[in-house]
């Protein structure tokens, strides 16, 4: 998106909302310099039809987590499995995990993978004959509702953020965000 189509979104914006049209040319100048560095990796027509849906949807002015949220949900319409589906193919995975190739883990969903680590991981799990499937399964349920939540931030962040992120991290000697 350029500047002149992020003018145009707060254009649209102001003819909606009252408290954006109001604003001092000062503000106004901070409102699009601001949306233009976090939304203006996004395609114009997407962050327009964002804008009209959140539009539609609330009556107060939207943020632009509101809108990068939008425009996400449009391109990746949510697929995600409640936490007992993801359970399920977790527990699968413990009862063949013994026999688990890494080319077999590597077959199954992100989420539930991030949860075992390494097929070496899930093999523990599996041929562990103390282990208790109970716990297994609530620190299962509690964890993957923690890694959802962290990869739709990840997907909310444009991509020029998260390179100055892993860049800052580099410096800093910290892992990168999602490792």
């Amino acid at each position: 998106m350029t500047k002149q189509e992020t003018i145009q979104v707060i254009t649209l914006l102001a003819g909606n909302y009252n408290s954006i049209s109001e604003k001092s040319k000062e503000q106004k100048t901070l409102m699009i310099n601001t949306w233009f560095e976090c939304l203006g990796d996004l395609d114009y027509r997407l962050v327009l039809q964002a804008v009209k849906k959140t539009i539609i949807e609330s009556p107060y002015p939207p943020t632009i987590h509101d809108i990068r949220k939008n425009a996400i949900e449009m391109v990746n319409p949510s697929n995600a499995r409640t936490p007992i589906e993801a359970w399920e193919e977790a527990y699968k995975m413990i009862c063949n995990g013994a026999y688990t190739t890494q080319e077999e883990f590597d077959k199954h969903s992100p989420e539930v993978k991030k949860f075992f680590g390494s097929p070496a991981q899930l093999r523990a799990y599996a041929t562990n004959t103390d282990f208790n499937l109970d716990v297994v399964r609530s620190n299962f349920l509690k964890q993957y509702e923690v890694i959802i939540n962290r990869e739709k931030e990840q997907k909310l962040l444009p991509e020029q953020m998260k390179n100055m992120i892993g860049q800052l991290a580099e410096k800093m000697d910290i892992k990168q965000i999602g490792e």
